[in-house]
């Protein structure tokens, strides 16, 4: 039950939501407010949707906290952990969660095991159709041994068991009488408004207006205390150059992400720092072999990648100093599973014509289109209209494909559209897309394995990959997981499911109001709560 006191600060809460509804997208009037431009608005905000994560964390609270230290993912137990300790069986099989106590929901609901198993068990349902639900690939069971201790069994060992038991946490009080199926929990009021959602993190989701804006506001209930801002603005601002201007003007106070072609300007412009995330982006064009079968011969994969001016596309934007050339799959991130052998693909278009030359690709008719048995080499290619640096990139590559005699028609759609075919439908001959990668290891496994992977948007199959994941995932120890990592990616480098064309950093742009932020690999908003802002 809520008591009288704690039902006061709620409603107090409650109430300095409230007050901001009349705020619009304007810039608020209270002091200890900050606004933030955002390129997208968010989605249906639940951990096991997997959308939207750096918003999400500070919604759903885990057992655990990840943070990116000395090179890696370290597991900790801090101020936004359910848990107050964890431990390991004799035989590591067995991972067990000690929670801590008086844990409370936003409503004022105890927070307890049972929240945990309910979570993990809706995971599991087909129906629920979570990105993540293959995280039950090495667990056996979720138990909750009493209220407060939680335990995770595994079928092995594993050097991913907090990762997979880390995921955030919901109300098993408010969604256990919602139908375990993904359109029913993505149209819940609280998750997709216009209701609030019941949570656990520091911060309630108030004053969401789709397309335009939503805020954050503390949770007097928060297990992880109250942060040190009272009202935090998100405002939805697709186009690049006027998030720039609305920063410069004073409109808002962060901008995420900076376009690459301004990091460098506003890095220098009074007023204004830049952090940067590190390169854990990349972006690719992915050939759906799927929906055109030209795709499935990996020597035209080749040749369509060996005609892309990598370099002089990332100098003629001006943001080569924030992206490297891409090495098939490989991140920087993850020095463990480099293998020097693998190299960026260089831009020789004349090997790229003999390539399809080879493949019986020729222009037997004259009109500039190579064609095989009277087929074109035509395809239509998908990219963002809302992503300034893809539009133009895609625009380029068409013009560099059309020199050795390929017919690229080219598509644009927003954001929420491009996801919906390209991600969710699979429904496209050829896309330039972008991904960030996950912070371990096995991000490998998250686009290339198996075929019928969430991910897996091209339909790429490896009879190497079938043996080495499997060997990888088996891994007793990180580094012996390593060597199978390493040997797919040059696997996958080989051949080519994308053309990997760079790995790149993300900009935040800050006005110098903003202090004691912590931005890098790991996540944007991870500390969030513990900005602060000069008043």
């Amino acid at each position: 039950m809520v008591d009288r006191a704690r039902r006061s600060s709620l409603t107090s809460a409650i109430a300095l939501a409230a007050l901001a509804t009349a705020y619009g997208c304007e810039r608020p009037a209270v002091e200890n407010t900050i606004v933030i431009g955002v390129e997208y608005d968010v989605g249906a905000l639940l951990p096991i949707f997997e959308g939207d994560r750096d918003i999400t964390h500070l919604l759903y609270l885990g057992l655990n906290s990840a943070r990116w230290e000395r090179g890696r993912v370290e597991y900790i137990i801090d101020e936004l952990s359910l848990a107050e300790r964890w431990a390991f069986s004799a035989d590591s099989t067995v991972l067990t969660y000690y929670m801590k106590t008086g844990a409370e929901w936003s409503d004022g609901e105890p927070i307890d095991a049972a929240d945990v198993v309910f979570t993990y068990e809706l995971l599991r349902q087909p129906e629920v159709a979570s990105p993540i639900s293959y995280f039950w690939e090495d667990i056996d069971s979720v138990v909750a041994v009493d209220a407060g201790t939680v335990a995770f069994h595994f079928a092995r060992r594993s050097p991913i068991m907090l990762f997979r038991s880390g995921i955030g946490i919901m109300p098993e009080h408010v969604f256990s009488n919602v139908a375990a199926e993904h359109d029913a929990l993505a149209s819940h009021p609280g998750v997709s408004g216009p209701g609030d959602p019941v949570v656990s993190g520091p911060f309630l989701l108030t004053d969401r207006r789709p397309g335009e804006s939503f805020a954050l506001v503390p949770n007097p209930f928060s297990v992880a205390g109250p942060p040190n801002i009272d009202r935090i603005v998100f405002r939805i601002i697709p186009e690049d150059a006027t998030r720039v201007i609305e920063l410069e003007t004073g409109g808002v106070d962060v901008i995420s992400p900076v376009p690459l072609a301004e990091s460098a300007r506003l890095s220098h412009a009074p007023g204004f720092r830049v952090a940067q995330t590190g390169q854990r982006y990349y972006e690719y064009v992915a050939w759906n072999e799927r929906r055109y079968q030209p795709f499935s011969d990996r020597n035209v994969r080749l040749a369509l990648s060996l005609a892309i001016d990598r370099e002089n596309i990332l100098r003629g934007m001006g943001i080569e100093e924030f992206a490297s050339l891409a090495r098939g799959p490989i991140s920087p991130l993850f020095p463990q599973i480099d293998d020097p052998s693998v190299e960026s693909d260089p831009f020789r278009p004349d090997s790229a014509a003999a390539l399809l030359d080879a493949a019986g690709w020729r222009d037997s008719d004259g009109d500039g289109v190579r064609d095989r048995d009277g087929q074109p080499l035509r395809f239509v290619m998908l990219a963002q209209s809302d992503n300034q640096r893809r539009y133009d990139t895609a625009g380029i590559i068409q013009a560099q494909l059309a020199e050795i005699g390929v017919d690229v028609e080219l598509r644009t759609y927003e954001w929420i559209t491009f996801r919906d075919i390209v991600f969710n439908a699979k429904d496209f001959e050829a896309a330039l897309a972008g991904w960030s990668v996950t912070l371990e290891l096995h991000y490998l496994d998250d686009q290339f394995h198996p075929v019928d992977a969430d991910y897996n948007i091209t339909g790429y199959t490896s009879a190497a990959l079938d043996s080495l994941v499997p060997a990888a995932k088996a891994a007793d120890t990180e580094s012996e997981a390593a060597a199978y990592w390493r040997a797919a990616a040059v696997e996958i480098a080989r051949d080519r499911p994308f053309a990997f064309l760079w790995f790149h950093t993300e900009g935040v742009a800050l006005s110098d109001r903003i202090s004691d932020y912590k931005i890098d690999f790991y996540s944007v908003y991870q500390n969030l709560h513990r900005w602060t802002v000069d008043r």
